[in-house]
């Protein structure tokens, strides 16, 4: 993969986590959200986060695969969360958390340590203390199930 590539991945995976943050507080769907991914609009976001236009098809494949593998994932992250609820996480967390186990369930192409660095790095931007050790911890162990071979 060439590093404009990665980086348009990368970029991605930082606007699926605000997707479905947005998603999650508004209660839209998929289908309305992926209609506003214009070209202008991925720029456009681009510019804010300071980073690549991200690469729509592998958005869009994000996007799709959380919102159609929800509940499944949702219980993989909660059978790693050791007596804690999916609600008690923060809504950042749980877009993270969500959009990194879809990866890791179902992109058999990204090594599951890719995926874990990737969303550790972006759980970086959002919190500053725990946050990030935690999320490591628990796409660790769901990478440990998912793909054992692989860690």
């Amino acid at each position: 993969m060439s590093k404009e590539s990665h980086k348009k991945k990368s970029a991605s995976r930082l606007l699926s986590v605000q997707i479905l943050f947005e998603m999650e507080a508004s209660g839209k769907n998929t289908k309305t959200v992926i209609k506003r991914l214009t070209g202008e609009y991925l720029k456009e976001i681009s510019r804010l986060n300071k980073n690549e236009v991200s690469d729509k098809d592998y958005l869009i494949k994000i996007l799709n695969g959380v919102s159609f593998h929800q509940k499944e994932i949702d219980k993989d992250i909660e059978d790693n969360l050791n007596n804690w609820a999916l609600s008690r996480i923060d809504s950042v967390s749980r877009a993270i958390l969500r959009s990194a186990c879809y990866e890791i369930r179902e992109c058999l192409d990204v090594p599951p340590k890719v995926t874990i660095n990737e969303y550790v790095n972006i759980s970086k931007s959002f919190f500053s203390s725990k946050e990030p050790n935690f999320i490591n911890a628990i796409l660790d162990s769901i990478a440990r199930i998912n793909r054992k071979n692989e860690i």
